[in-house]
């Protein structure tokens, strides 16, 4: 099993998933910061088919051999920009005019909060799953904490909106 070239054509499946154009630089393959990066904060859309070959070669590493922490943390985080970016192609983009801003806006923030908090429902298994391997490693740790803190921001986000609107039986 060639490790080097499995995390190169991971490597390179990010730096074509992140890359706005031709001319960008690509950045996404340097470093994880600590703070989730979503699509939504980038200024284009992540390519999705790059970002599936990404995540499907770090399920196929992390099977075959270890993964360092920051190649845990790049899988959280791409599997976390994935699942939001399909889950998102559901919903159709919010064309709420200016007398529409009711309840139409808020089932859109709904269903994209529902998005996001199962994108990082996703994004916090699989570093539970790094933190097995690497119980000492602080920065995985603070990864994980902050990724479970945005997870229970949604959570209490989807509570209030929909106790505000009234939605009974809404998964929260």
């Amino acid at each position: 099993y060639n490790y080097d070239n499995c995390v190169q054509s991971i490597q390179e499946h990010r730096r074509r998933a992140y890359t706005n154009d031709a001319s960008d630089t690509a950045t996404a393959n340097n470093a994880v910061t600590t703070t989730t990066t979503t699509s939504s904060s980038l200024s284009s859309p992540p390519d999705l088919e790059a970002l599936q070959q990404s995540t499907d070669g770090f399920a196929s590493l992390s099977e075959n051999c270890p993964m360092t922490p920051l190649l845990w943390m790049q899988y959280a985080h791409d599997t976390e920009v994935l699942i939001e970016g399909l889950m998102m192609l559901e919903y159709p983009a919010s064309s709420a005019t200016d007398e529409e801003v009711g309840d139409g806006n808020e089932q859109h923030r709904i269903q994209q909060m529902q998005v996001k908090k199962s994108a990082l429902e996703s994004s916090t298994g699989i570093l539970e799953l790094a933190l097995a391997e690497f119980p000492g490693c602080a920065l995985l740790h603070l990864y994980y904490l902050e990724s479970l803190s945005d997870y229970v921001y949604q959570c209490e986000g989807l509570y209030r909106l929909n106790a505000r609107i009234g939605a009974i039986g809404m998964e929260v």
